[in-house]
């Protein structure tokens, strides 16, 4: 088989949409791969077959079958798969012209790029098994360079999104498991020797370091780096570091610079380039305070999962980037966690151009089998996909290796060996973890799991007010961790059903969602003005209400998480306004060179005050 790649900077590369409708076989016993003696279906469904003869026995029909568009998830496109845990069967003619072959120049490379296929996807084309992918939100690419020629071709992935106790994630999971492919379909062109990895970013020490991938390589080829006037040379594998003086890139001010990197072959022939534009700032810890630029920054963010705005589906592209970051924006924020899995890069990148600081994490959840070998391979295989693909953004400032998993010796030793891993291929940025909080009736909390010696960042997930602790001592609580490092608060809040109004302590109302978010921002308030308060920031329990099978409860849940500051129509509930009151009180407190007020803040301030 090809096997998988990986293929940085796609977005510079001259690329065809495979997206539309692609026709699809829904097959929960996995007949189309699997024969009845166990082994590989001869006449499987990868096989695209057709009836040659009115006497020919062929039991499946793409032709005639149903379809599904992609990009997108299964769930919400046919009400009969809204709750399917299975294989799905896709497939769509690629039809390649001469133009096509030779993009790129004579010994063009082709590649089909997947943004993502949730859970493990299997790749074919005209009936060859190509490529086996294992995770549900990592970009990956199948080259098809010497099995495509001019004319049609038959492509059939088959996607698997069943939980198991063995992959990332497991069986359980707080959101949605959305099936298909979800994320863009390309076909993207190479020239025969090319730039599969390449990125730059700026070191804590402000020294601007970068390195490349060259696939295909010859003897005497040569990568520069252009940028900001200036041509430096890199050494694959070894990389640049360069002493340039560029104008940074800060949360609320997003500078972004043109760079290129060239490939030159033999006397200088030009053999390859790749775009990007990217903003270049310093992050680093200091004590309790998380650094960017030189200036402690408090992290006033939102969580959010990558689900559309409205309809409850799986998001996917530009579009939908840009629509969740205006609510970021809307709220004031300048700090995004991005939970609980690798999003789409359009996020990341949107994120960069709105300049709002971004955590990146992946699927390491509830029940991880943290003594299984291959489980741990996986995960690496995950954070390198997730690493390389985004660690030329200026917006990610941290990479999270996992959320809510309980210590233990097998735990620890799997999370830190992410952590350092994460370290070798990125030491310029932060690492952390969202740890879990257990309820207790103290009002001091000291964080003092083992994890913490692993990162660079104690994250807590806490929900004092609502699954634990009353709410009138919340204001009162105090943290503290064993490691003098900075504590920020990942989760918190309440659920709340939009448009249900009631007393404060009427559970499920928008008031009582609103009163714990108020006593929790008091909280914050006192420990941060408190001598060596060490809370570094938040990202509170999350922008709007998602989709998730536990939550149950009729007429409020009906399958959602309701700890959503908007609906899953987008609406605003009340707790939006109060956090929105909170992060402009804290706007007013930030040097004002590093973010011009608009006169949009400043009338937010003083609605702020007459509340």
């Amino acid at each position: 088989m090809t096997g998988t790649t990986l293929i940085t900077n796609l977005l510079s590369r001259q690329r065809w949409d495979l997206g539309g409708q692609w026709r699809v076989i829904v097959d929960p016993y996995e007949m189309g791969y699997v024969g009845i003696m166990g082994d590989r279906n001869p006449r499987g469904f990868f096989r695209d077959f057709h009836q040659r003869h009115p006497g020919d026995r062929v039991e499946y029909d793409f032709d005639t079958s149903a379809t599904l568009m992609v990009p997108g998830d299964w769930n919400t496109q046919d009400e009969r798969l809204f709750y399917y845990e299975g294989t799905v069967w896709y497939r769509r003619h690629v039809d390649v012209d001469a133009s096509m072959m030779g993009a790129c120049g004579p010994g063009t490379r082709l590649f089909v790029s997947f943004g993502a296929a949730n859970h493990t996807a299997r790749v074919f084309l005209d009936g060859e098994e190509l490529a086996t992918h294992v995770g549900g939100f990592g970009p990956f690419a199948v080259e098809v360079t010497e099995q495509l020629t001019v004319g049609r071709h038959s492509l059939v992935v088959q996607v698997d999104n069943r939980r198991e106790p063995d992959r990332i994630p497991a069986m359980r999971s707080d959101w949605w498991n959305f099936g298909g492919l979800t994320r863009a379909v390309e076909l993207v062109a190479t020239p025969p020797v090319y730039l599969r990895d390449a990125w730059v970013t700026m070191a804590p020490d402000a020294s601007i370091v970068g390195d490349v991938v060259v696939d295909g390589a010859e003897d005497d080829m040569q990568v520069t780096l252009e940028i900001a006037g200036r041509s430096v040379p890199i050494s694959p594998g070894d990389g640049c570091f360069l002493d340039l003086d560029v104008e940074r890139w800060a949360p609320g001010r997003p500078v972004l610079h043109p760079v290129r990197f060239r490939l030159d072959g033999r006397g200088g022939t030009p053999a390859d380039h790749v775009d990007d534009l990217v903003g270049f700032r310093t992050v680093e810890v200091e004590g309790t305070d998380v650094v960017v630029n030189g200036q402690p920054t408090f992290l006033r963010g939102i969580s959010t999962h990558a689900e559309a705005l409205s309809g409850g589906r799986r998001s996917h592209g530009p579009a939908d980037a840009a629509a969740i970051f205006d609510r970021i924006d809307d709220l004031g924020a300048n700090f995004v966690r991005l939970a609980h899995y690798q999003h789409d890069e359009y996020m990341a990148r949107e994120a960069d151009r709105r300049g709002i600081l971004a955590w990146c994490e992946l699927p390491v959840y509830w029940g991880i089998a943290f003594d299984d070998a291959a489980v741990l391979d996986n995960a690496r295989a995950q954070l390198d996909e997730l690493v390389a693909r985004d660690r030329s953004r200026a917006s990610v400032i941290m990479w999270s290796v996992a959320n809510e998993t309980m210590p233990s010796p097998d735990r620890t030793a799997f999370l830190a060996d992410l952590a350092d891993r994460a370290r070798r291929h990125d030491p310029t940025r932060l690492v952390s973890a969202a740890l879990l909080t257990l309820p207790t009736a103290d009002t001091e909390h000291t964080i003092d799991d083992p994890l913490g010696d692993h990162v660079d960042v104690v994250a807590v997930n806490q929900y004092l007010g609502w699954y634990y602790g009353d709410r009138e001592t919340i204001a009162d609580t105090r943290w503290s961790t064993a490691f003098n490092k900075p504590i920020l608060f990942t989760e918190f809040g309440a659920g709340a059903k939009a448009g249900r109004h009631g007393d404060d302590g009427e559970i499920w109302t928008e008031e009582f969602q609103a009163a714990v978010y108020a006593e929790q921002i008091e909280m914050i308030r006192r420990q941060r003005s408190s001598r060596g308060g060490a809370v570094a920031g938040c990202s509170p329990w999350i922008l709007k209400d998602f989709r998730a099978p536990v939550r149950v409860l009729p007429g409020i849940q009906d399958g959602y998480n309701r700890k959503g500051l908007l609906s899953e129509e987008n609406e605003p509930k009340l707790a939006f306004d109060v956090l929105r009151s909170f992060y402009d009180e804290l706007r007013v407190l930030e040097p004002t060179d590093r973010r011009q007020l608009t006169d949009l803040d400043i009338q937010r301030l003083r609605d702020a005050d007459r509340r």
